[in-house]
Order: structure tokens, then sequence, then C-alpha cells
């Protein structure tokens, strides 16, 4: 029953995932070839800002409630009311925080205008994860795929129309509305998500309600963990911008799409697998019986989809993004080899959260962040985005390698 349950909701999940990436491959595809390097290295270096902020408004809560929600559906209306009140207090004022200190964090003025229209997505993205957490713990994974598919859908015809109706080869120009569509389509996703929650699962809190300090308390380490692993993903963006250009920066981008494209499967997978791992907490046997299975399939799937981006990657990019992206072959092809790394270090840290280990996660997180910004500091200079990939096929390998020590029986 659970294997099959597990398959249904991958397979939805997977749609979603395919879907949305297909999509937003196109997307990239097409900043790339309509405002080139710098420009698909421009966008790229604005979300990577916006994701850790909108990680820390997140604070992890979105995690917390797939699992007590997993466990107890009954404390849905409580744990959602009070996680939404806490998205809009943290969400708002980093938001704001974003859209004040958007010159400072960037030298180049278009991507500080950038940082500036994308700030409202700090507060968006964090109350989407909720209503998604509602439905990934009660086990419906259905309005998943089209709220995702649908939002890319619509942003994708939208930036198409918007370039080909300008005129000018202004660059700040054509940036702008990329930037405002990618922000008001977010926004229409948010809306649906909530009508969708509204419709199916919505209950008042009642005498259940969650006080938030002790909400945020215990939601605390996934929060952590949470921001330590975006920071590890869009360290590279920031760093190459700084160090080696927004060219190269858009080289790394373009070669990250495919990595972000091997793994929809597996994360469509994670989906699944951790409202399941946390269901079966108590049972031992059962969770450690289902994470090795996991462990195995991903494991496999890893090594296959690793080799084909490692030998397909000149294929891979001059078809899509056309001759002008060759630097970015080599390091697709140190972005397959992390990818194996990558879904083995997600099993075992899904694994640690059911078990309620979720400190131990952020210590190796931490480690994982400090690694990379060393690694690539040093790599970029000497091979650009090349560089910046093989620090993260590096440490995604060394991170793994530390998860899998149960430092809580070493110490028992």
């Amino acid at each position: 029953m659970l294997k099959q349950r597990l398959s249904t909701q991958t397979i939805t999940l997977a749609v979603s995932n395919v879907g949305t990436a297909g999509l937003s491959f196109l997307l990239a595809a097409l900043i790339g070839r309509a405002l080139g390097a710098e420009g698909l290295g421009i966008y790229g270096v604005a979300l990577a800002w916006v994701m850790p902020l909108a990680l820390i408004a997140e604070f992890g809560l979105g995690t917390l409630i797939t699992r007590e929600i997993a466990r107890d559906a009954t404390r849905t209306g409580a744990l959602v009311h009070a996680a939404v009140r806490a998205r809009q207090i943290m969400g708002s004022g980093a938001a704001l925080l974003l859209l004040i200190a958007a010159p400072l964090l960037s030298a180049d003025p278009l991507t500080a205008v950038g940082l500036q229209i994308s700030a409202p997505l700090v507060l968006i993205q964090p109350l989407f994860s909720t209503y998604t957490a509602v439905f990934r713990a009660r086990g419906d994974m259905r309005p998943i795929p089209w709220l995702n598919i649908g939002m890319v859908a619509a942003q994708l015809p939208l930036t198409a129309l918007a370039l080909a109706a300008q005129t000018t080869d202004d660059l700040s120009a054509k940036l702008l509305l990329v930037f405002l569509i990618n922000t008001a389509t977010s926004a229409g996703q948010l809306a649906a998500a909530w009508a969708v929650y509204r419709r199916r699962y919505y209950a008042p809190p009642g005498r259940q309600r969650v006080a938030l300090l002790p909400l945020l308390r215990a939601s605390g380490h996934f929060g952590l963990a949470a921001v330590f692993v975006a920071l590890q993903m869009r360290l590279s963006f920031i760093l190459l911008e700084s160090i080696a250009g927004a060219g190269a920066a858009g080289y790394f981008a373009a070669a990250n799409r495919f990595g972000e494209a091997a793994r929809l499967l597996p994360n469509a997978f994670f989906g699944a697998l951790f409202p399941a791992l946390s269901a079966l907490a108590a049972d031992g046997q059962r969770l450690r019986g289902t994470f090795r299975r996991a462990l195995l399939g991903l494991g496999a799937y890893g090594v296959l989809a690793g080799a084909a981006l490692a030998l397909l990657a000149p294929l891979l990019i001059g078809v899509v993004f056309g001759a002008g992206f060759a630097p970015a072959v080599p390091a697709l092809q140190w972005l397959g080899l992390a990818l194996v790394f990558s879904l083995l270090r997600g099993a075992r840290t899904l694994y640690w959260y059911a078990r309620g280990r979720e400190a131990w996660v952020n210590l190796v997180n931490g480690a994982a962040v400090l690694a990379q910004l060393v690694l690539s500091t040093w790599l970029i200079g000497r091979a650009g985005a090349a560089g910046a990939a093989l620090a993260v096929a590096a440490v995604e390998g060394l991170a793994f390698a530390a998860l899998l020590v149960d430092r809580q029986n070493q110490l028992g």
C-alpha cells in the first residue's frame, strides 16, 4: 500500500516538475537568446539573492508543517494559521530590506533594479509553500502540477510577447519587463493555491491555536537548513558575477538548467518520500527499510543521468543556447558528477529529518557552505564557470559522506 501510494504521488509530482522545468527551460533559452549571456546572468544573479531571503521568511515552516500534518491532520487549521502569520511578519520585513539594500548587494545597476522588482517574491514564495505543504502532507498532490505548470505557462508567452514588442536594443528596458512578469505570475500562482486550500482543506484554528514563538523555535532547524542549502546553491552565481563577471554567471546558469532538469524525477520522489518517512518515524525497521530502497534507486538514477549529462554536454549546450555558450560545456560536465552526490545527500537529509535530527544536518550544511565559499573563490579565478561547477561537485560529495555518520550513536 505504501509503495503504491508513493508511486502515485511521485508520478503526480513528476508531471509537475517535468512540465514546470520544461517550460522554465524554454524561458531560460528565450532570455539567453534574446538578451545574451549578460542578460541571462543578471536574471540568474538577481533571483540568486532572492532565494535565500525567501527561505529566511520560509524559516523551515513548510517542512515542519508537512511533517506534523502527516502525523496528525486535525492540526491543519491551527498550523496553517500560525504559519501564515509568521510569513506575513518575516516576509514583509525581508522584502522591505531587499528593496532598500539592493544597490548595496550588487555593483551592477541592472541587477539592483532586478532585485527591487523581485522583492515581493520574498513574501510570495513562502506563502505559496504553506499551502503546497498542506497538499503534500494530506497526500493530495493533484493541485501541485496545475499550480506550478500554470504559472510558468503564463510567464513564458507573456515574456516572449514583451520581448518581441520591444523595438529598442536597450537591455535594461527588456530586463525590466522580464522581472515584472516573473513577479506578477508568481502572485497569481499564490492566489490560485490559496483558493484550492480554502475550498478543500480550510479549517479555523479553533482551540488548537499554535503560538507563534514556539512554532518558530520548532521550525528553526529546518529554516536554518533551508538557508544553508539555498546559499550553497546560489553562492556560485554570486561569486561568479563578482569574480568573473555576469557573462560567466550566464554560462553557469545555462549549464545548471540541465542539472535542474535531471533532478525533476528525484525531486518529485523526495516530495512524496518525506511525508512517508515522517509517518514511519515510530517504526524504525520500516523506516530504515524504506530509506535503503530509496537510496539505491536514487543512486542508480544519479549515475545514469550524471553520465548522460557529461557525455552529451556539447550537444545539449549547442542546440539549446547556441555556440556562444561553449564555455558552459565543461561546467555541465562537472555538474553531472555533482548530481550523483546531491541526490544521495538529499535522501539522507530526509531520513534524518524524519528521525528529528535536524541539528546534525545543520552542522553538515553549515560546513558545506563554508567549503563552497572557499573552493569556489579559488576555482572560479582559475576556471570560471567550470571551476564553480567543480566546487559544487566536491562539496556535494563531502556533505553526503558526512551525513552517513550517525553522530548520535557515536556519542552514545
